[in-house]
């Protein structure tokens, strides 16, 4: 995949030409992101049967960090919240926001049992060593 890019600056530019320039530069970062899911998938999914976390091919290294990911359940999660006046800071499951109030000491994780799954997940940090 090629792609174009004009290195004008976009106020010196025809407004059909920006437009144009624009619709070329979504349309690669949406073939970019599929492509990087994919390659993303192989790597991890290797690493996996490989049972590692670090692989380094040439000055190039990719880290897998494994994510304990709560998946909240709102319909337990909210009345407990709404009974502790909690709430109004949350008014949504925000895992940040969550995540804040349980490091703050406001909420701790054991009273907050059974209001989410844990889903394993893993990030793909790459570097050049």
């Amino acid at each position: 995949m090629e792609l174009d890019i004009n290195e004008q600056d976009p106020e010196d530019m025809d407004l059909m030409d920006v437009v144009l320039e624009y619709d070329d530069i979504v349309s690669a970062i949406s073939i970019l992101e599929k492509r990087r899911e994919e390659l993303r998938n192989r790597i991890l999914n290797a690493l996996a049967e490989k049972d590692i976390d670090v692989l380094r091919i040439g000055n190039v290294e990719v880290k897998r960090q494994k994510v304990e990911w709560k998946l909240w359940r709102i319909n337990r999660l909210k009345p407990y919240l709404m009974k502790k006046d909690l709430w109004d800071i949350v008014e949504s499951v925000d895992r940040k926001t969550l995540s804040r109030l349980i490091d703050k000491g406001i909420l701790t994780e054991e009273e907050l049992k059974g209001t989410y799954d844990v889903e394993t997940r893993y990030s793909l940090h790459v570097s050049r060593v």
